[in-house]
């Protein structure tokens, strides 16, 4: 099928050029080659196409009504080149992205309103989850994922580093003693995600590590958030999802002087090579996004 189609636009060559040089000139091939594969053709449809002479040729009435055809087939594939330039200039089309709920809901949020904006024919279909997704298998263009990704057969780019704190609202606080080590954790109550179920601190050389007891597990960051506003404990939570909150004395830093490990943001997507462009668009556009920069440094 696919040696008929070349074929058939050399034959169209042929038609066009009324001989096998300049055919085969506008080809790129041996005229010898062009006489043959054009044999071959009519004898593979049972009808001959040209009626050969020494010094011309002309189309039989089955070559006239085949050429109308071979000539749809070299439009249609003209026109399928003028989308893909089309497509390369004015990247559209659908993109498929997942990411975590936290990240979901408010960074990713905030880039992608700009991102239309300057790019408004990328339809965008986005699954904010916390739940790890199968780029491939689920049919995904990118995914935003805190930490590098494990899966070597995967492409990572990292935006950078965000911190973590441990926070809680100033009316819950003030109903217990002032936390001064992270041991008195135990005494109090906790909101833990279930991908931080362990929190571990440092000041200094000295390092604690607390496995939280499952009294409240969620794996949602904006929920733990939301019960940390109203008073039901404490909760780890990244930069971006405390900033305007603490800032506003609504969300208290507790054990300031301790460090907790913070989480890395990084896009990944399957294949470096022959993106779409609405992908490449999308990927250098979130890089370079102070949406992300801001909290991710």
């Amino acid at each position: 099928m696919f040696k008929q189609l070349q074929d058939m636009a050399l034959f169209a060559l042929v038609a066009e050029g009324g001989s096998f040089t300049a055919a085969a000139r506008r080809a790129g091939l041996p005229k010898s080659s062009v006489s043959q594969r054009i044999s071959q053709l009519e004898q593979s449809l049972g009808l001959r196409l040209l009626n050969r002479t020494t010094r011309q040729l002309n189309l039989t009435f089955a070559g006239e009504r085949y050429l109308i055809h071979c000539q749809e087939m070299l439009q249609a594939s003209e026109r399928a080149d003028q989308a893909i330039e089309r497509l390369r200039d004015n990247p559209s089309g659908r993109l498929r992205i997942t990411s975590p709920a936290g990240i979901g809901a408010t960074l990713l949020a905030r880039c992608n309103a700009g991102f239309q904006q300057q790019f408004p024919d990328v339809t965008l279909e986005v699954s904010v989850s916390d739940d790890m997704r199968d780029l491939v298998q689920d049919g995904f263009d990118i995914a935003l994922r805190t930490g590098k990704p494990q899966d070597s057969s995967l492409i990572g780019r990292r935006i950078g580093y965000c911190q973590r704190y441990l926070v809680a609202a100033p009316g819950y606080l003030a109903q217990h003693s002032p936390i001064l080590h992270p041991q008195q954790l135990a005494e109090h109550r906790c909101i833990a995600h279930r991908a931080w179920s362990e929190w571990l601190l440092k000041r200094g050389e000295e390092w604690y590590s607390w496995l939280l007891p499952p009294t409240h597990m969620t794996d949602n960051l904006v929920y733990a958030r939301e019960c940390a506003l109203q008073g039901a404990g404490i909760t780890l939570l990244p930069r971006f999802l405390t900033h305007d909150l603490t800032r506003d004395n609504a969300l208290v830093q507790v054990l300031p002087e301790w460090e907790v490990e913070g989480n890395e943001l990084w896009l990944v997507y399957p294949s470096r090579k022959l993106n779409s462009p609405a992908l490449a668009c999308f990927i250098d556009y979130a890089i370079g996004s102070p949406v992300f920069t801001e909290f991710y440094k």
